[in-house]
């Protein structure tokens, strides 16, 4: 997120992390330390800040607190599907370090979870509008979905459609829930809030997709990601799932040869190269971050909708 957005922001963002942070703040052995372990690091809050701009594009004023409390419901959610994820992947490393499941077992990660599950909701409660619990409802529902959808699949190939069904339900909806929730705590209705859920459908789905390809091309040490980390964890995203469609007959083997004999990441980089897969993929992005800018042209203008159009063109900026 660009410093301009979170200098903007600064205040509702700290309100955030402290409504978050009492989440973290548990009694009983386990329990705290499972909370320190993953309450210690502080992500992009995109999607609090997606809340926020969003609340505020429509005239919010911050009353009732409510944008904050949100914000750190759609954080802890999102904190959530993490540790979901790495029970399902069986991933032993998250962002460099150990997932929960790898250091406490699925049980503890499945159930700490779950807290932080009840526990966004609970912040979703105090708002007292229900449309907000069932916005996150429908979210729960359609990021489950695509959970399954993709265990499904498992040992198969996806399809590219697989692929964007799977990346829609499982992070695109939260962006979308997101966004939508701010247009409605500040009493929008109708094809305003519509305008909302499809800029943050189309902005989540433009981050994943600029995530995946980068995962292939980014250094190191300004991604925070090591280079090739989705590959070795045999995740198949838009660039191999091009690079399987478009490549040789040779190419295609060697893809294959190279999933199932320790993901040989030079070599499916370079078919990944060859067939323009990476381009590709930010190209797609690209489409999307557009699709993204054009739910919300014509609304009038305002200091927090100048901040949502950079925060899409941060999705461009990111490619190089």
């Amino acid at each position: 997120m660009e410093s301009d957005i979170q200098e903007y922001l600064k205040p509702q963002l700290a309100q955030v992390r402290r409504h978050r942070d009492t989440a973290f703040r548990v009694e009983g052995t386990l329990m705290g330390e499972v909370a320190r372990y993953v309450g210690g690091r502080s992500g992009k809050m995109l999607r609090p800040a997606l809340v926020s701009l969003s609340a505020r594009a429509f005239g919010y004023d911050g009353t009732g607190d409510h944008d904050t409390l949100l914000g750190a419901a759609v954080e802890l959610f999102h904190l959530a599907t993490l540790l979901h994820d790495d029970v399902i992947d069986k991933a032993p490393l998250r962002r460099g370090r150990p997932t929960v499941c790898a250091r406490w077992g699925d049980d503890v990660a499945i159930l700490f979870a779950d807290y932080l599950y009840a526990t966004s909701f609970d912040f979703a409660l105090e708002v007292l509008d229900p449309e907000v619990v069932r916005v996150l409802s429908k979210t729960t529902q359609k990021m489950a979905s695509g959970e399954l959808y993709q265990i499904e699949k498992r040992g198969e190939w996806l399809s590219i459609e697989d692929y964007y069904n799977i990346i829609q339900s499982k992070t695109a909806h939260l962006f979308s829930a997101s966004a939508g929730l701010g247009a409605i705590i500040a009493g929008e209705k109708g094809e305003n809030v519509e305008r909302m859920f499809r800029f943050g459908l189309n902005f989540g789905m433009a981050f994943q997709i600029t995530d995946d390809a980068l995962d292939y091309e980014a250094s190191g040490e300004a991604w925070g990601k090591r280079l090739g980390g989705d590959l070795e964890e045999g995740k198949q995203t838009l660039p191999l799932l091009h690079a399987l469609r478009h490549g040789t007959p040779e190419d295609r083997a060697a893809l294959v040869a190279a999933l199932n004999n320790g993901r040989d990441f030079e070599t499916v980089h370079a078919i990944v190269r060859r067939t323009n897969s990476i381009d590709y993929s930010l190209e797609r992005a690209a489409e999307y971050t557009r699709a993204a800018q054009d739910a919300i042209a014509g609304l009038p203008d305002s200091e927090p909708l100048g901040h949502l159009r950079r925060l899409t063109e941060t999705v461009l900026v990111r490619q190089h």
